[in-house]
């Protein structure tokens, strides 16, 4: 039976990089949403992307009057908010318009089965461990 020596290297030591990989891992997670998100929204006028906001710690309750129909200005968008993220933090990604729910329900020929829903679980089933 081997001599228990204890720790070589004491945990708090790598205590930040445990808290950096987390980090690292909601922002790739938080985007992969975003970009699943961006890419199922229906586009009409691409105000409904546009309105894809992304918010650290709190949830934001408005709206915007960005029209974005490629997606792009929205995904950059999301990059800068996630960007510098502490441990520990929630990263909220939501739609305020008010006709957000009924293209959640499916009432789009674009995106019959809604959006949030479908993306979550994609990217839920994708980054299973």
């Amino acid at each position: 039976m081997a001599k228990n020596r204890g720790w070589s290297t004491p945990p708090s030591m790598f205590t930040g990089v445990v808290e950096e990989r987390l980090s690292q891992r909601v922002r790739v997670i938080a985007m992969a949403m975003l970009n699943e998100i961006v890419l199922r929204s229906p586009v009409d006028t691409g105000r409904f992307r546009g309105n894809n906001i992304v918010s650290v710690g709190a949830p934001v309750y408005t709206s915007t009057v960005n029209v974005d129909p490629t997606g792009a200005e929205t995904i950059q968008a999301g990059v800068r908010a996630v960007t510098g993220l502490e441990p520990y933090t929630q990263v909220f990604i939501q739609n305020n318009l008010p006709y957000a729910g009924s293209l959640e329900d499916g009432h789009s020929q674009q995106a019959p089965a809604g959006i949030y829903a479908v993306s979550f679980n994609g990217v839920a089933e994708a980054y299973r461990t």
